[in-house]
């Protein structure tokens, strides 16, 4: 018997990309990066050098650096710390956050080893990456949050990078998975309740530890459970091995707001009905998100008593976008909270499920939106969110999100510095960006 994560390990170790797959890794490397940039710095590089160790690897955008482990942690944290990175709907979670840091980190050490890292080498990794952790995730026959998956997403970029062979790396991700965080709510609905917002979020750097950790012991010879994948209803080993027509890296969506995937579509439609109709925010009685279970499965707190709580409400980003307008989500910050003309909006939302809607979940995450004002009711037509992977956004499109997004993080100068550097990307040359994480912002 020959298990996925055998025939999963023979696919990493000979895929070979062209073109489009290398235009679609340099794409998520941008997204990422401009995520990166938007995230407010963290205070724990000197705890990641105390707990993972000192090292080569850059810890992105501080001018520091330390253990891989420790900059895959910390790269995956400020990657994914606003909500503001790609996604995968099948897999309903973030690949770019688990699979960039890892590869990059990876670079960092076989640069200061000596070895010769070439840049169609890392996009390489980072489409395997994607591709063998986003086929397990999105056959999985239950929820979970993305750090349950990211190990395998990350010891996949790893193992690619380190050009461990087939057997190594089916062990690599057999490790990965089996070692990753097993997050608390891993049902739907959750058998526990939502964890109050914090800066563990979906556990994704805990995942890129455990991969990067995992694609090196597979290479010194530590096994892993091989049948991890092959049980159902737990995982549907024929999706996870099913022929596909593009590589999985092209399923990945791409975000414009700085907050939950299921927050995006309402907003969308709202604005387009207020603008359509040309509604006045104090005209504005109630407004009805018709969605799926998922969007009800968030916390959707009106009134946020933090940064993640606000990211994970459909009635707060609503209330925000109604008073400043859509860039209020592009980022979303702490200065963000404690908006009482958006919390008084938030309070006129409610929110149930479509049963169209519903049934076009995880698939899509489809929303009706219904204005009541003025004694009359505007309803949106059924909505995709922006940046959906059926229709990707240009380069340029990339580049305005990452002007607005970053404003405030980064004078003129230094976006100039960036732009010229990701120029430089869009033809698959990594040398400039790779310079540029490794300073602290001006």
């Amino acid at each position: 018997m020959t298990y996925a994560l055998e025939q999963l390990g023979t696919l990493g170790s000979t895929m070979q990309i062209g073109e489009p797959e290398q235009a679609a890794a340099c794409a998520a490397i941008l997204d990422l990066i401009t995520a990166a940039i938007a995230a407010p710095p963290t205070q724990i590089t000197g705890a990641l050098r105390s707990v993972y160790g000192p090292g080569p690897a850059a810890l992105w955008l501080t001018g520091e650096r330390a253990s891989v482990s420790a900059a895959g942690f910390h790269n995956a944290l400020i990657g994914a710390r606003l909500d503001l990175d790609d996604g995968h709907r099948k897999a309903r979670g973030h690949p770019g956050a688990a699979v960039i840091p890892a590869v990059f980190a990876e670079a960092d050490r076989l640069a200061a080893e000596g070895q010769a890292v070439s840049d169609p080498a890392m996009l390489r990794a980072i489409v395997v990456g994607y591709e063998l952790g986003l086929r397990i995730a999105a056959a999985r026959g239950f929820y979970a949050r993305t750090g349950f998956w990211a190990g395998f997403a990350a010891a996949a970029g790893a193992g690619a990078l380190r050009k461990l062979p087939a057997r190594a790396l089916a062990h690599a991700l057999a490790i990965g998975g089996e070692t990753g965080p097993h997050m608390a709510t891993t049902t739907a609905p959750p058998a526990w309740p939502q964890p109050l917002g914090s800066d563990v979020k979906e556990g994704i750097p805990w995942g890129v530890v455990t991969g990067i950790a995992a694609a090196a012991l597979a290479e010194a010879g530590m096994t892993g459970p091989l049948d991890l994948v092959d049980h159902a209803p737990f995982f549907d080993k024929a999706a996870v091995l099913a022929a596909r027509p593009s590589a999985a890296i092209a399923e990945a969506y791409t975000k414009f707001y700085a907050a939950c995937r299921h927050c995006h579509a309402p907003v969308d439609a709202f604005l387009e009905v207020v603008a359509g109709n040309d509604i006045a925010l104090e005209q504005i009685d109630t407004i009805h998100v018709g969605a799926n279970s998922g969007a009800l499965r968030i916390s959707n707190n009106p009134a946020p008593r933090n940064l993640i709580e606000a990211q994970y409400s459909i009635p707060y980003c609503l209330g925000l976008v109604a008073v400043d307008g859509a860039e209020a989500l592009l980022p979303m910050t702490e200065a963000s909270l404690g908006n009482a003309a958006a919390e008084a909006v938030a309070r006129k939302v409610s929110l149930s499920i479509e049963p169209d809607c519903e049934a076009r979940f995880p698939a899509e995450t489809v929303v009706r939106v219904s204005v009541a004002a003025g004694g009359h009711t505007y309803t949106s037509e059924t909505t995709s969110p922006r940046g959906e992977a059926s229709q990707p956004p240009s380069w340029d499109e990339r580049l305005e999100k990452f002007e607005v997004a970053t404003a405030s993080r980064l004078g003129r100068g230094a976006r100039g510095q960036w732009r010229e550097a990701f120029g430089q990307l869009r033809d698959g040359r990594l040398g400039a960006v790779r310079q540029l994480l490794e300073q602290r912002p001006d």
